[in-house]
């Protein structure tokens, strides 16, 4: 195996050391858009988001630390991070008697977000986060005709219709939906290797 691997795959290893800068880097490169998907998902107000993101990075800075993969996947022991988090921060904002925006009341986000609906919800979002950053990686590698016929593809269109929308022939429809998606597999693969522990 060679360094980048190793460096790779413990990745949330390294980030466990409060002194590894650079790993804490890494860590928020890999994560932070997943933490953004989650709070999303729990309709976090547009005028608390970008605090919540640190609020919830400086909770994972502090907690890392105590993760052990015995007791849990570590996206879900993130999830149930970024949950706890947003709770603490709308409580504290309440003690402080400031006005929360919004139009969902936190309870009704946070406990929507409990048990196997979380669980649920947290599978749907790490395939959707795995897949945009796959996609993101194929777009430096094939051409953009390329990347719309995959896309295309999962859309459910037809092969027809993708030659006709973007001008190519049908033999290429299928040569192209092939090519993208067995890389799209190896990148989703890698990805996973990366990122989780």
């Amino acid at each position: 195996m060679n360094e980048e691997w190793n460096t790779r795959q413990s990745l949330v290893l390294r980030a466990k050391d409060p002194t590894d800068e650079e790993a804490w880097a890494d860590f928020v490169k890999y994560y932070e858009r997943f933490i953004c998907h989650l709070l999303h998902r729990m309709n976090i107000n547009a005028d608390d988001f970008e605090d919540m993101v640190q609020v919830v990075l400086v909770k994972l800075w502090k907690n890392l630390q105590s993760y052990e993969k015995q007791q849990a996947k570590f996206r879900t022991w993130l999830a149930h991070v970024v949950r706890n988090a947003v709770y603490d921060y709308y409580k504290a904002e309440q003690r402080r008697g400031n006005v929360i925006a919004g139009n969902v009341p936190i309870e009704e986000s946070i406990h929507a977000s409990e048990g196997s609906d979380l669980e649920q919800m947290i599978q749907k979002e790490w395939e959707l986060y795995m897949t945009n950053f796959a996609l993101e990686r194929l777009r430096g590698i094939f051409s953009e005709t390329a990347v719309k016929v995959f896309e295309f593809s999962l859309e459910g269109r037809s092969v027809k219709a993708i030659a006709e929308q973007l001008d190519i022939r049908i033999d290429s429809v299928y040569t192209l939906k092939n090519r993208v998606k067995a890389r799209f597999i190896k990148e989703v693969n890698a990805i996973m290797r990366e990122v989780e522990f």
